[in-house]
């Protein structure tokens, strides 16, 4: 393989995970006015960042109010 057919693979998936990553940030900013289920919505802003595609997962499965 080389270096274009990395990237070729790559990019998308990265592109994937910023897409997601913006999503949740937009939907944790609309759920600011009603609460998080676990954490509060500072802390799930450093999780959503720094988990990649692992950090909105989890705001998505665990800490998104059901209201």
């Amino acid at each position: 393989m080389n270096i274009s057919e990395i990237s070729s693979i790559v990019w998308p998936v990265i592109l994937l995970q910023i897409a997601f990553q913006i999503y949740a940030i937009i939907d944790l900013m609309n759920v600011k006015k009603r609460k998080t289920r676990n954490l509060n919505s500072s802390i799930w802003i450093i999780i959503i960042i720094v988990g990649e595609i692992a950090g909105p997962a989890l705001y998505f499965t665990i800490g998104r109010s059901e209201e």
